[in-house]
């Protein structure tokens, strides 16, 4: 694992990237100013970002969110969301998701681009639902009272369109949707994961670069959970953002500034699946 304090170096080593939103780019309110500064370059020299994402928005309204972000279309390729991936499940007329009542565990999805055949289905009655979705992300004091209800439903399959455990948003730590589906499964739950870690995220990201040219193409991402093990399962090159995400507390990290060495070793050790390198934020 190397410790990367010129970006620029490492990425002129690459055609294309694909990079987690949340934590690497932005916060949900803001971008990150190096983040902008960092796309700007990348589209200068024509080198296509795929964003890879954990969000329960879909595509089109994740799209939407970035620009009024000032994270124009010209500054990446496109997106591909969990939400999305998990819009794709609950509309497929040939799968096992397309029929049936639909249970909102968590946030339930607002103007976030979830089509009316979909938000038809939903019911706030957990006992007349085919199925329950996993979704949005909420206080951490909220999670006991969102999980009560689901340990009476443990018989019904639950997608989860957020896998993400936690998060931050603007500043504030949440809990994602990935958590309720993470203790329900625990609970003896079957859950459907859509989003990273799972492959097929990291696969429709490839295949679109793949489609632009790319050959050697670098993730970048801030989570040790769902980012660096998915996208070293799916044979890419990988780099931890350290200091502008969700583990920046527990590194005992400034915005923007490399933890200390010890406490980036003492961290790392503590997850079996390692990253190629680190690197403090996008600059």
């Amino acid at each position: 694992m190397i410790v990367h304090n010129d970006l620029e170096a490492l990425c002129s080593r690459y055609d294309g990237f694909l990079l987690d939103l949340w934590g690497v780019v932005m916060d949900g309110v803001r971008a990150f100013p190096g983040a902008l500064a960092w796309l700007a370059r990348r589209r200068a020299e024509r080198k296509p970002v795929w964003f890879l994402s954990n969000a329960s928005r879909t595509t089109a309204a994740t799209t939407t969110l970035l620009a009024n972000l000032g994270i124009s279309r010209e500054l990446h390729a496109g997106a591909t969301t969990s939400g999305q991936l998990a819009m794709d499940a609950l509309t497929d007329p040939r799968g096992p998701f397309a029929r049936g009542a639909i249970h909102i565990a968590g946030e339930i999805p607002d103007l976030n681009g979830w089509p009316a055949m979909v938000t038809a289905r939903f019911t706030a009655h957990i006992e007349h639902a085919a199925l329950l979705v996993a979704t949005g992300s909420f206080p951490p004091a909220e999670l006991t009272g969102r999980l009560t209800p689901l340990l009476d439903a443990l018989d019904k399959p639950m997608i989860c369109a957020n896998p993400d455990r936690e998060l931050v948003f603007g500043g504030r730590p949440l809990v994602g949707a990935g958590m309720l589906a993470q203790r329900f499964a625990e609970a003896g739950g079957i859950v459907h994961w859509f989003g990273k870690p799972e492959p097929v995220i990291f696969a429709q990201g490839l295949t679109q670069l793949r489609k632009l040219g790319t050959r050697q193409v670098l993730f970048i991402g801030d989570s040790m959970v769902t980012d660096i093990p998915g996208a070293r399962c799916a044979g890419l090159d990988t780099l931890l953002v350290t200091s502008t995400g969700i583990h920046r507390a527990a590194l005992g990290a400034r915005f923007n500034v490399l933890p200390s060495s010890t406490r980036l070793k003492y961290f790392l050790r503590g997850y079996d699946v390692q990253p190629n390198g680190v690197v403090a934020g996008l600059t």
